[in-house]
């Protein structure tokens, strides 16, 4: 599936705590994966026993939902032509499809070389490490991949932020219904509240057009579409409520004040 394909249709704001790892499958990078890159993470790595659409729909899921996307971009080729070293076109097209669907944060490219580095990719975060060295380079690996982590942790945090000072108190509710389910259940709003079915219609789409909430496929007997709230969507409520005083919101919640 092309990726554009896929990433319209098939993204969804859940990320898995895995990390995506891509690199040349060349025998020479075989022993930087196992001694140094695997032991330095829990990684997930595409399977390149696979071909076609298969392989492609796997790196963009991988690419999509994992929670970090970590590159090896070293120089495979010193260039037999020109001047200018080559590196995996397989790694730099993956690495497009990152820096195209997720934050500069969440991506860390690394390479073992001090080679003209490209200027289209020069201001996301690398790292240059010795792969002979190899307690060193997966302490430096470690600690850049921490670092990658308790970044994207600091803009998600303001993105909740941002993201619930935009709450009206009719999507509070609706996150506050589906935050009770069991985690595999979902919702019908049709007969829920006795407010004015438009409010219920406009609070839901607003939320899910910002990711706190989705549709589910399967339809209630009713006829109503089912609704479910993401981890984002908790993490939103969470946030409010850690910061309803600051945000205004004490009785939005719970209007009675009780």
């Amino acid at each position: 599936m092309h990726p554009n394909s896929y990433l319209r249709s098939f993204w969804r704001s859940e990320v898995k705590d895995t990390v995506f790892v891509a690199m040349s499958f060349d025998s020479r990078f075989t022993a930087r994966f196992s001694d140094i890159i695997k032991p330095a993470i829990e990684a997930y790595r595409v399977d390149n026993s696979r071909n076609g659409d298969s392989i492609l729909t796997d790196i963009c899921d991988g690419i999509a939902h994992s929670r970090l996307i970590l590159a090896d971009v070293s120089v495979i080729d010193e260039g037999r032509y020109t001047d200018t070293p080559i590196r995996n076109g397989n790694v730099m097209y993956e690495v497009g499809i990152a820096l195209a669907s997720r934050q500069p944060s969440e991506v860390l490219l690394i390479r073992d070389d001090d080679k003209k580095f490209l200027f289209d990719i020069s201001t996301i975060p690398h790292i240059r490490l010795n792969f002979g060295d190899k307690l060193e380079a997966v302490r430096q690996l470690r600690l850049a991949l921490c670092d990658r982590v308790r970044e994207s942790r600091l803009l998600q945090d303001a993105r909740l932020r941002i993201a619930a000072q935009s709450l009206t108190a009719n999507e509070l509710r609706i996150l506050k219904e589906l935050s009770c389910l069991a985690p595999n259940e979902a919702k019908d709003f049709s007969n829920q509240f006795d407010q004015v079915p438009i409010l219920i219609d406009a609070g839901l789409t607003r939320l899910l057009q910002k990711g706190c909430i989705r549709a589910i496929a399967l339809r209630s007997k009713n006829g109503a579409i089912l609704f479910a709230i993401t981890p984002f969507g908790h993490g939103l409520l969470e946030t409010v409520e850690h910061f309803m005083p600051q945000l205004g919101y004490e009785h939005a919640i719970n209007p009675t004040g009780e």
